[in-house]
C-alpha cells in the first residue's frame, strides 16, 4: 500500500512540473507550398536575446523587497537578473543544440563560416515570482515565468542580409509543484524553508524555467532542420 501510494504521488508531482511552451508564430495555410529547401548551415549562431529590464519583476518575498528598498537598487537588481537570464539563455541553447548534434556557437565566437542559421530573439516577461513561497508552499503560489519570441534567420553568400524562415513564441512558468512542507513532510518543509530563507537573501537569480526554454527551442529548431532534410 505504501509503495503504491509512493508511486502515485511521484506521478502527481510529475504532472506538476513545470513544463516550457515552444509553440510555432504562424501555421501554414492550406494548400500552401513547402517552404523553400534552404543548405545545410555549417553552423548555428546563438545571438543574445533582448531583455528590457523594465519588463523584469524581481522576487516579491519580503525580506528582499526590505532588503532592496533600504539599498535603493531596484534598477541595478532588475539590470542584473536582465543580464543573467540573457547569458543563461543564450549558453543553454547552445549547450542544448550541441547536445543535439549542431555545431552550436554563441554569436561571440561565429566565425566567417557560411551559410549559417541565426537564432535571435527577445524575452517580453521575467517574472522571479516568490521563491520562498515556492520552495514552501508549491501549487503555483509564488511562481516564476519567462516568455518571449524567438526567430531563426538564414543567411548564405547569395544574400546580403539575414532572412527570417521560422519564428517561435516562448512562455513557461515554474508550475503548480507542491513545495517542501506539503510535498516532503514536516521535517523536510523546515529545511526546505531555511533554505529559501538564505537564498532570498542572497544573490542567485535566473529562473529555471530558463533552461526549459532553451531546451524547448532547441526541440524546435532540430524539427526545422529534420523538415528541411539536414538531419
Amino acid at each position: 500500500m505504501t509503495r503504491r501510494f509512493t508511486s502515485l504521488l511521484a506521478l502527481l508531482l510529475l504532472g506538476a512540473c513545470a513544463q516550457a511552451n515552444v509553440a510555432p508564430l504562424a501555421t501554414p495555410a492550406p494548400g500552401q507550398p513547402a517552404a523553400e529547401r534552404l543548405p545545410a548551415p555549417a553552423q548555428i549562431v546563438v545571438e543574445r536575446f533582448a531583455l528590457d529590464p523594465s519588463q523584469v519583476t524581481l522576487d516579491g518575498a519580503p525580506l528582499l523587497r526590505a532588503r532592496r528598498a533600504m539599498d535603493g537598487n531596484d534598477g541595478a537588481a532588475r539590470r542584473t537578473a536582465a543580464e543573467e537570464a540573457i547569458a543563461g539563455f543564450q549558453g543553454a541553447l547552445v549547450t542544448a543544440l550541441r547536445e543535439r548534434g549542431f555545431a552550436a556557437v554563441p554569436a561571440t565566437e561565429a566565425g566567417p563560416a557560411t551559410p549559417r542559421l541565426l537564432v535571435r530573439g527577445r524575452f517580453s516577461a521575467l517574472e522571479e515570482g516568490n521563491r520562498a513561497r515556492r520552495a514552501v508552499v508549491g501549487f503555483g503560489l509564488g511562481a516564476s515565468r519567462v516568455a518571449g519570441t524567438a526567430e531563426l534567420a538564414f543567411l548564405d553568400p547569395a544574400t546580403a542580409a539575414p532572412r527570417v524562415v521560422d519564428g517561435f513564441a516562448l512562455d513557461a512558468d515554474s508550475g503548480r509543484m507542491p513545495g517542501g512542507v506539503l510535498g516532503a513532510g514536516r521535517g523536510a518543509g523546515l529545511v526546505v524553508a531555511g533554505t529559501a530563507i538564505r537564498g532570498a537573501m542572497g544573490k542567485a537569480r535566473g529562473p529555471q524555467e530558463i533552461g526549459a526554454l532553451a531546451r524547448g527551442t532547441a526541440d524546435r529548431i532540430v524539427a526545422y532542420a529534420t523538415a528541411q532534410g539536414w538531419r
